[in-house]
């Protein structure tokens, strides 16, 4: 690479398929996919993204490969011995995708409507470069650096991030975790939403499970409620219970997979028949009828149980003045976040998709009430393809949220590895898609449907490693690949709008608490 970061030149371009360069470095392995660039026209630069690095083909390289005379007819060690009267005669290109002009003389951004010259230089962008196209606003913080550009950090809006539906996608072990604790951190920072968290593997309260680094509650301790479906274990969150009588037939019909269309049928029947018992109770109680077989019935019944058995399923005791359900819509009205923790339930998706449909379904219930104005809430639904799957979508309100709630101020954030299995239409509502890698052909087809040129977006999506991330909508300016941020790196962002200070940790308050205490007990 020259001293000046040149990589190359330009020698074929087109607005429909991008720029493919020459490179001059002395090897390939010097750029990577993702890295922005900057194509240096006479009136424009063109700041493009290096979608793909390849050798093309050359006859004399098919010829002598794997024989004894390759390395004595073209040394690999000696760069200038592969020279002829019109360059190197061995090298490599790049394919880059052009994203925005920027005027020379007047700075102003422009889409792309033209191309550069041949032979135009081309050369790695520089802070200085970026960040004319990515200007923070009132309510940006970085999720990470540019890729290729560590020091540049990429701001991200988090009020147009949270207006409407959202979804972070990526294969397993990929990052999805970390990042989303980072984006629900930095929504409470920014104060554009409240969040709801259902946290099934303890991540998200003071302290994760896993890694014992610092949840929302240890950052948040005033903005988050913390409840609980496992009080024994986690004592510190709030006890959170159902009452069977909020419980409906679309809950069991979700929850409980294994269910045939003959028992689908008869919790239909069962309920309308149930008068005031709940549907858990008449289920448990209902006799063989000529539209409830006895066969039926009985496997109806041995499935239910399993949930009958949930120790968080109970009425709610005479001797309390407000229900958990109450006490939970009262703080989202209050613009607390909510994180509900799983403790042991975590590992049982029955439990988790019978829940989370239970306490959604009355968040819409809620916020379709329009006789008070509702704080912005979003709900963070991991494994979304559980609940968006075209054969289930019609039974879970998930649906109707990525499609329609967005003007009731309820936003729904997807957070999964399988997006093939997410139903269409509900992609198709999505404001802005973090894609972290995917390798399968449909769930890239998927995550990238209404993006354009997607299938070189998708080059780009198969090829990046873990904990980096293709940002796509309006949340950014352009499409942007990011190295997402470590974790342990966010307090540095976590500061009192106020004083410009670093945020009191939960930890940090006690032991102010506990000093002050001393003296008063010392003066007294």
């Amino acid at each position: 690479m020259s001293k000046d970061g040149k990589i190359g030149e330009v020698v074929e371009a087109a607005v429909s398929s991008g720029l493919e360069v020459k490179l001059g470095l002395t090897s390939p392995e010097q750029i990577k996919t993702g890295y922005p660039v900057i194509a240096e026209g006479e009136k424009f630069d063109f700041y493009s993204v290096v979608m793909d690095i390849y050798n093309p083909p050359v006859p004399v390289i098919d010829t002598v490969a794997t024989s004894n005379l390759a390395k004595m007819a073209i040394p690999a060690v000696s760069g200038g011995m592969q020279k002829g009267y019109f360059g190197n005669i061995f090298y490599s290109k790049a394919h880059l995708e052009p994203i925005q002009i920027i005027d020379k003389k007047t700075g102003d951004l422009g889409e792309v409507e033209t191309i550069p010259q041949y032979f135009t230089e081309v050369r790695f962008a520089t802070a200085e470069d970026v960040k004319v196209i990515y200007q923070p606003t009132e309510t940006s913080l970085p999720l990470g650096n540019l890729r290729g550009i560590p020091e540049f950090l990429i701001p991200i809006d988090f009020e147009k991030l949270t207006q409407k539906a959202f979804a972070i996608l990526g294969r397993t072990g990929m990052g999805k975790s970390f990042l989303n604790k980072i984006i629900c951190n930095f929504i409470l920072q920014t104060k554009v939403a409240s969040v709801l968290v259902f946290d099934m593997h303890g991540e998200y309260g003071m302290f994760s499970a896993t890694d014992n680094s610092r949840g929302l509650k240890f950052y948040f301790p005033q903005k988050v409620e913390w409840f609980t479906l496992d009080w024994a274990k986690t004592k510190e969150a709030i006890p959170f219970f159902i009452d069977p009588r909020s419980i409906s037939p679309e809950d069991l019909i979700l929850a409980i997979s294994d269910l045939s269309q003959r028992m689908k049928d008869a919790i239909w029947e069962i309920n309308r028949a149930k008068a005031d018992a709940d549907l858990l109770a008449s289920i448990k109680t209902a006799v063989p009828s000529q539209t409830v077989p006895e066969s039926t019935l009985r496997g109806l019944q041995a499935r239910v149980g399993r949930l009958s058995r949930l120790e968080f399923i109970k009425e709610t005791p005479k001797s309390m003045k407000e229900d958990p359900f109450n006490t939970m819509l009262r703080r989202v009205k209050e613009s607390k976040s909510i994180v509900l923790d799983f403790g042991r339930y975590g590992k049982d998706s029955m439990v988790y998709l019978f829940v989370a449909n239970v306490i959604s379904r009355r968040l819409l219930d809620l916020y379709e009430d329009k006789s008070d104005e509702l704080p912005r809430l979003v709900i963070f639904l991991e494994e979304a393809h559980k609940f968006l799957d075209p054969s289930v979508a019609d039974l879970t309100i998930f649906s109707v949220l990525a499609r329609e709630m967005r003007k009731f101020n309820l936003i729904v954030s997807l957070i999964d590895q399988r997006p093939s299995k997410i139903d269409d239409e509900v992609m198709s509502q999505l404001g802005n898609r973090i894609i972290l890698s995917l390798k399968e052909t449909n769930d890239l087809k998927r995550a990238l449907s209404g993006v354009p040129k997607a299938d070189i977006w998708g080059n780009i999506v198969q090829t990046i490693p873990g904990r980096t991330a293709l940002i796509v909508g309006d949340a950014v300016r352009v499409p942007t690949v990011v190295e997402i941020l470590d974790y342990s790196k966010i307090q540095d962002f976590l500061k009192d709008p106020q004083t410009g200070k670093k945020r009191q940790t939960s930890e940090e308050i006690q032991r102010i608490a506990k000093d002050a205490e001393k003296i008063v007990t010392s003066i007294s």
